[in-house]
């Protein structure tokens, strides 16, 4: 039986919502979960503040005040669960479907833990390049306006992630990998990879067009305009992690892989005394090696990709006999 006629049987299943009212329902959950989490971590952060002193200083976070840096976290922290995790592991209870959305113990060639590590490693350059390809973005001078917009989202998300990463301490370290490398791995993939992949997936019955579009929709969430295309690109290659792996915590390690290299190098250049500006590798990069990243990611992502088929091949044909 082909991979393609697989995937077609895999989709069939009886009785289940219509996609439309599965993308309806989980948007839902986004919203009560961002509302309900959302103030509860505002509360749990103003007790952690003691109260009216952390309320008053809540607007010096934009301007630059690292005084509260904690509450910001705390928020943060919460709002991810209620937005990700909590509609997503609810999702599948209410649909009764959870095999379908998150599956946590569909068999791994350990292979593929290996190799994933690889692609990560290798395809680092191969964003770097997107980065610099997405900055250089400019709009006609009708969209001025957009685009002046865009530069004043970009600059204020830019303000809360300095903000976030400015802790030095060890203790801020493993914070900052929990909130932006554990939590928000496992989260956006959950909800991202496991929900709306896999909703797109039913609806569209086209593996690649529903991972192309949910790493749209992963990027464009985020709001980073100057970080759209390398982010749309990352969405895609953890869908291909999960359509091919078939377990959930493949891209979510490389997720966490992602966002835990970007902190801990944050965490190291300001240990130096240098400025999280110098995080922009890619002026640093020859030219040679963007063409010796993109030749070892795609041999990487062919082996990942007949690795993981072969084995799901086998298993099937077990099943089939």
């Amino acid at each position: 039986m082909t991979e393609h006629n697989a995937f077609r049987e895999e989709l069939q299943q009886p009785g289940e919502n219509h996609p439309i009212t599965s993308l309806i329902l989980l948007l839902a959950l986004v919203f009560a979960g961002a509302i309900v989490f959302g103030m509860l971590s505002m509360f749990i952060g103003l007790a952690v503040m003691n109260g009216s002193a952390g309320l008053s200083n809540v607007e010096g976070l934009l301007t630059g005040d690292l005084s509260n840096a904690n509450l910001l976290k705390i928020v943060q922290a919460g709002s991810s669960i209620g937005m990700f995790v909590f509609p997503a592991l609810l999702m599948g209870v209410i649909e009764k479907r959870r095999h379908r959305y998150l599956n946590f113990h569909a068999p791994v060639n350990p292979q593929l833990w290996f190799i994933m590590i690889g692609i990560m490693f290798f395809s680092a350059p191969i964003f770097e390049q997107a980065i610099k390809l997405n900055e250089r973005l400019v709009l006609p001078e009708a969209l001025s306006g957009l685009e002046n917009w865009m530069k004043a989202k970009e600059a204020e998300l830019e303000q809360l992630t300095r903000i976030f990463l400015s802790d030095t301490t060890y203790g801020g370290l493993f914070t900052n990998l929990l909130i932006v490398a554990v939590i928000a791995a496992i989260g956006e993939e959950f909800l991202f990879r496991g929900c709306v992949q896999g909703i797109l997936m039913r609806w569209f019955r086209n593996p690649h067009a529903a991972i192309w579009a949910t790493a749209l929709v992963f990027s464009a969430i985020h709001l980073q305009f100057y970080g759209f295309l390398p982010r749309m690109l990352l969405g895609a290659l953890f869908g291909y992690l999960l359509l091919w792996g078939k377990n959930i915590w493949l891209p979510v390690l490389a997720h966490f892989i992602n966002n835990a290299t970007a902190v801990i190098s944050a965490f190291y250049l300001q240990r130096q005394g240098r400025s999280l500006d110098d995080m922009n590798f890619g002026e640093q990069i020859p030219s040679y090696l963007y063409f010796i990243s993109f030749v070892l990611t795609g041999v990487l992502l062919y082996q990942y990709h007949k690795t993981a088929t072969e084995r799901n091949t086998r298993r099937h044909g077990k099943t089939m006999g």
